[in-house]
């Protein structure tokens, strides 16, 4: 998954204006002030409630209308679901074909929340406000403050996130690799960079040739601000001297650059990294050519099957506190999110109506539903094992479970901890852990009228200028050119726009 660089999330996929406007027509403030009392249970529906919804699925096919697990879903929530499901790769489209057909489910899951015409959606009123209700549910009351922020328009929530680790990347490397050529598990800078040389120059495949990468890396360049994370840079942006200005502009960007430069100018790394996909980042693993990425941690559980099957001596390891000069930090990944359950006012007329479904959302993130998503259905997904879950049919549970794990939006707190593999019980306690070495985005939740017109072009100057100096193409002084263009061709009115709103909620 290649990380965004510059910019705060923009995306530009607009909605058709007018059939925007005439959407809107319908989408006036409806709903006073809400009450502070959630729904009693004799004001809540005796029959099954009926909720329409509209999700993204990432497997071959879209979950079955009989999925036993959505069954179990309906039978604990109450509820009686109709959910359009869309393939991962076309869902910003039919979103913006829905909206413009005007006749919306009652729950939206919204992958680009920040996109420009969303947010103008929400200014306008397309969508319930429910920031003020969240307190009178037992689970969406426990909903992290920062990433509430992140999700908020205006200082305001239209929305429940579906939660994500918020400091989720690190080092998967070959420790079988790492012992040929003695060393251990990197903790510094000067580790990892000792590491990354070690496997490029000392044949850690023992086969007598100079064939192997320390790291690869692809062109979205996914290391980067985990690198840059470690010198103690801003993530994506930073205050400085009381300005919001973006990383690049930093001394660690610098740093980062370096450090990468230097790699390159010894072929530690791919020298084709700026023009090869990030998914040849695993193969290259699979295929015995490089001995680490920087990449989600919970990767290590997926996409090496290869590996195993071409060398079966082969060992993967994780590892992700790296001590620079600020101590142990990490991004907060992607706001701590991936998507939003928005909720339409054309389709959701009352208050009642909007309570009803924010306890159906609350109740999915019950205990009993965490499991369900985390284990699937015991004697068929996992078996009781020394008093803990421990997995049964990994095929099953991918059909079954993984198919409609995109409903899922709770954090995972809840889930009983099972009999799993030690690399994924490392990576799990390694995620709970790093949310207290995480750094925001202090400009998530801002937005740049400037970015949203010149994301693009403003991205691609210091993308390209990024790549020359790795490669060696221009200096330091040149690259500082390139940053006066970026704040020339915008940039600088972009720094202006994120330190107003930054100010605005500092007050």
């Amino acid at each position: 998954m290649e990380r965004k660089k510059i910019g705060n999330r923009v995306r530009l996929w607009g909605l058709a204006s007018l059939a925007l406007t005439t959407f809107l027509a319908g989408c006036g403030e409806q709903g006073a002030s809400p009450s502070t009392k959630a729904p009693t249970a004799t004001e809540a529906a005796k029959e099954p409630l009926k909720l329409s919804m509209m999700n993204m699925y990432y497997s071959a096919e879209p979950p079955k209308a009989d999925n036993e697990a959505i069954k179990l879903v309906e039978a604990h929530t109450n509820t009686k679901l109709d959910i359009t499901w869309v393939p991962n790769s076309a869902y910003n489209d039919k979103i913006n074909a829905t909206i413009a057909g005007g006749e919306l489910p009652k729950i939206m899951m919204i992958a680009s929340n920040k996109s420009s015409g969303i947010v103008n959606a929400v200014k306008s009123g397309m969508f319930w406000e429910v920031g003020p209700y969240l307190k009178d549910f037992p689970n969406l009351s426990k909903l992290n403050p920062l990433v509430l922020n992140n999700i908020s328009v205006d200082g305001k929530v239209y929305g429940i996130y579906r939660s994500r680790p918020v400091a989720r990347e690190g080092i998967i490397y070959r420790k079988d690799w790492l012992e040929a050529v003695g060393l251990t598990e990197p903790k510094t800078i000067d580790d990892f960079y000792n590491v990354v040389k070690a496997f490029a120059t000392k044949d850690p495949d023992k086969n007598g040739k100079a064939d192997t990468f320390g790291m690869y890396e692809g062109r979205g360049m996914n290391g980067f601000q985990t690198i840059l994370s470690w010198y103690g840079g801003p993530n994506l942006y930073g205050v400085q001297d009381g300005k919001v200005v973006p990383d690049f502009m930093s001394k660690e960007y610098i740093d980062a650059l370096k450090l990468y430069k230097r790699m390159y100018d010894e072929k530690l790394i791919n020298l084709d990294f700026a023009v090869v996909p990030g998914t040849k980042r695993q193969e290259s693993i699979n295929q015995g050519k490089a001995g680490l990425i920087i990449s989600t941690l919970d990767d290590v559980n997926s996409g090496f099957n290869d590996l195993v099957k071409a060398n079966p001596s082969a060992v993967l390891d994780v590892a992700s506190r790296i001590n620079g000069p600020k101590g142990e930090r990490l991004m907060l990944y992607n706001g701590g999110y991936v998507g939003v359950y928005m909720f339409p006012k054309t389709s959701i007329k009352t208050e009642q109506e909007l309570k009803q479904i924010l306890g159906f959302l609350d109740k999915l993130g019950d205990k009993k539903m965490q499991n369900l998503f985390e284990w699937g259905i015991e004697g068929k997904h996992y078996k009781v094992e020394n008093g803990k879950p421990a997995r049964l049919d990994g095929k099953a549970y991918e059909t079954d479970i993984s198919s409609i794990y995109q409903l899922r939006y709770d954090d995972g707190s809840q889930t009983d901890a099972g009999e799993d593999v030690p690399i994924v019980k490392k990576y799990k306690q390694m995620f709970q852990k790093n949310t207290e070495i995480a750094v925001a985005n202090p400009a998530e939740s801002f937005e740049s009228a400037t970015l949203a017109e010149k994301g693009s072009e403003l991205t691609k100057i210091v993308q390209d200028a990024r790549i020359k100096f790795i490669m060696g193409n221009i200096d330091e002084a040149s690259w500082n050119q390139a940053v006066e263009q970026w704040r020339k061709s915008g940039g600088d009115k972009v720094i202006e726009e994120y330190t107003a709103q930054y100010n605005k909620q500092k007050k």
